[in-house]
């Protein structure tokens, strides 16, 4: 099935929002890349911060696709086993969308929605606490969700994929072997 030309423009913006930024990537470089008019691009979005949120969003709904598995499984300990998880798949799954969402760390539309990602998640995590009696089921989740975060960036960012996994294999292992 091929992509239609709002699905092409906001494909071209998370590449090249990933690649360089988005303040460094103006409008016309979208449209010239994407092989659209730029009267295009302002056709369907309003400006280029509503181009922007519309990336962040799609992106957001595309994890959290790829993650509902990941979170709604019974077993309190293969639930943070999985959340443990998600930035390995997650990163490897979309690559380009974390590279961006990296790169806006600053910006209000990304933190937002990054937010709101992880509050879902972080519930999950807190049942998961208090079923496996812990007893700050939400300072563990919190803390948790501290090492998930580096976990995204350093799969993101480093090329030494076997080190990564070992730190990831401790950190469950403290987790799911209590």
């Amino acid at each position: 099935m091929s992509k239609t030309k709002k699905e092409t423009i906001l494909d071209t913006a998370l590449d090249l929002f990933a690649d360089r930024g988005y303040e460094a990537t103006p409008t016309s470089l979208i449209a010239k890349e994407a092989g659209v008019s730029e009267g295009l691009i302002f056709k369907h979005y309003v400006n280029k911060t509503n181009l922007l949120e519309e990336v962040v969003k799609a992106g957001y709904r595309r994890i959290t696709d790829k993650s509902k598995g990941l979170v709604t499984v019974s077993d309190p300990a293969m639930l943070i086993a999985n959340v443990l998880d998600m930035p390995l798949r997650l990163v490897e799954d979309e690559r380009n969308f974390w590279r961006m969402q990296f790169r806006l760390v600053d910006e209000e539309i990304a933190q937002k929605h990054h937010k709101r990602y992880t509050q879902s998640v972080m519930q999950k995590l807190v049942e998961a606490f208090k079923k496996l009696g812990y007893e700050e089921p939400e300072l563990e989740s919190e803390i948790l969700m501290l090492m998930v975060e580096g976990l995204w960036r350093l799969f993101l960012t480093t090329e030494d994929k076997d080190q990564s996994k070992k730190m990831l294999d401790l950190i469950k292992s403290k987790y799911t072997t209590r």
